[in-house]
């Protein structure tokens, strides 16, 4: 949930109003989100249900949006807007307690370690920036770092082997929380010479026929061949892959087109290029994100490698021309 930008600086007209809300509701808000139960964040708080149920209460009557779905068998589920909300309160929180620490506004002051995980695919255009953004703007982080597929990534989370990811918001399982960074929409992957290139947009029955390179990845083969299945067809399957540089090399290679996400310029020395158009499909399109696990705390430290990436994905190039 992103709030809007002000149109003007309100440092200069006077001072900022404090929200409808106070730090101790938030963070009452987050421990029912944690715990999913008002009754287990009640008892991690020591205070009563009541209070946790009003904090809940005023909450959502402030915003005007719903953050729980209750369920009776699942105890408490975020919505979207929960969720979304909730990634900020943890910041927010996190933020106050650090104002309490000594030397916290210095950048020096930043330190600590930060696992970070990234999905595979675009792995390659994160991971090496941000080391040298890290390097440079929070010497004294220590940055550690592993590629996966998306199992591997919530896995690590969840074990807190991990305490950041990179990756799809695929089935995201409840206990992990998401910041949206970028959306990434399906692209269909052809040579340049392919007659298809000249179309602006491609549909399912254009390419139904061709011969079909297919990712073969946990979550990625089901999802490209739910493009298809979604307009009750079946892609024609000439080869499955498991990496993006024999994707690439088919494809430049024109024995074939793909279904990518995410698509940089590419060039396959010796072979060619590959060039990219966005794909029509009933599927849902999904955005790349930074997750993690709400057991973990989430220093200042890790704020600030976070805000490195999600400017390092917003530069990224994710179609090919």
């Amino acid at each position: 949930m992103n709030l809007p930008k002000p149109e003007h600086d309100e440092l200069a007209d006077g001072p900022i109003r404090a929200p409808d809300f106070s730090l101790r509701q938030l963070s009452y808000f987050l421990a029912a989100a944690q715990h999913q139960s008002v009754q287990k964040a009640a008892g991690v708080l020591h205070v009563s249900s009541p209070a946790v149920s009003a904090a809940i209460a005023h909450l959502e009557g402030t915003l005007g949006v719903t953050l729980f779905k209750r369920q009776h068998a699942r105890g408490l589920i975020l919505t979207e807007a929960g969720s979304a909300f909730a990634v900020q309160c943890r910041a927010f929180l996190q933020n106050a307690n650090d104002l309490l620490q000594p030397g916290s506004l210095d950048r020096s002051a930043l330190r600590g370690q930060v696992k970070v995980g990234c999905l595979t695919t675009f792995a390659p255009l994160v991971i090496p920036s941000l080391l040298n953004t890290v390097r440079e703007d929070i010497p004294n982080a220590k940055l550690t770092w592993t590629e996966g597929h998306h199992e591997y990534l919530i896995e690590g989370l969840r074990t807190g082997t991990l305490d950041l990811a990179v990756l799809y918001d695929f089935e995201i399982p409840s206990g992990i929380q998401v910041m949206t960074l970028r959306s990434a929409p399906l692209q269909v992957v052809l040579p340049p010479q392919h007659a298809l290139t000249a179309r602006t947009r491609i549909s399912t029955a254009d390419i139904n026929t061709e011969p079909f390179i297919l990712l073969d990845l946990p979550r990625t083969r089901e999802y490209m061949l739910s493009a298809f299945s979604s307009h009750g067809v079946l892609p024609r399957i000439a080869h499955s892959v498991t990496s993006l540089n024999m994707l690439f090399g088919l494809v430049a290679a024109g024995h074939g087109f793909s279904l990518l996400n995410f698509c940089p310029p590419y060039t396959v020395p010796g072979i060619g290029r590959i060039v990219s158009r966005p794909f029509e499909s009933l599927v849902r399109q999904p955005n790349i994100v930074v997750a993690y696990s709400y057991r973990y705390h989430y220093p200042r430290v890790a704020a600030a490698i976070v805000e490195r990436i999600a400017s390092i994905i917003e530069t990224l190039t994710i179609e090919s021309p």
